[in-house]
């Protein structure tokens, strides 16, 4: 009874992020660099996949695992393979996601969605949104429940539907109206 055990539901924001990046992608190609195929990454990737492919059909999704959460030289030559494939658009999850970031802004021309924390403070012209994780919505009730000495135990999950997940555009990135109108319908269906 007093063990509490939370995560998020990445694949909503997710979906929402590979809508938006399908309708940004001229070219077709929306590359994801990945860091191991598991838990929250992964259900990040699947529900981008998921939301891209919804909005455009036959849009071309190449997804690279590099096999490491923190590694970003293998997340910079990810991304950099992706580009030489013709993606226009990418993302990436885990703490590697710098590696990524960097090369697409070094190449141009390219744009990025992110997902755990806001990532404009990495790229601020090439960002175009990030699923923000907000943990205080589900820590504050086990915090709460630790100080009032109640055995409350549980498992969470945070959603877009509780604000434990947000998606946070980036006000210097001129993103077109009606993607964010998309993106914002998505966010409320969901």
């Amino acid at each position: 009874p007093n063990l509490y055990a939370y995560d998020a539901a990445a694949e909503q924001g997710g979906y929402v992020m590979g809508a938006m990046a399908a309708q940004l992608s001229k070219s077709g190609t929306v590359g994801v660099v990945g860091p191991i195929e598991v838990a929250d990454a992964k259900r990040y990737v699947e529900g981008f996949k998921a939301g891209a492919s919804a909005q455009k059909p036959g849009i071309n999704l190449p997804v690279e695992y590099t096999g490491s959460f923190g590694d970003i030289a293998l997340a910079s030559e990810a991304a950099q393979r992706h580009m030489a494939a013709g993606a226009d658009v990418l993302t990436g999850t885990a703490e590697m996601v710098p590696g990524a970031i960097s090369a697409a802004q070094q190449k141009g021309g390219v744009v990025w969605f992110g997902t755990q924390a806001n990532q404009a403070t990495l790229a601020p012209t090439i960002v175009v949104a990030s699923q923000v994780y907000h943990w205080e919505v589900l820590l504050r009730p086990i915090v709460n429940d630790i100080d009032a000495g109640v055995a409350n135990g549980r498992s969470q999950v945070a959603t877009l539907a509780d604000g434990g997940l947000v998606i946070e555009y980036n006000a210097g990135y001129a993103l077109p109206e009606d993607v964010k109108a998309r993106g914002e319908k998505l966010v409320a269906d969901i």
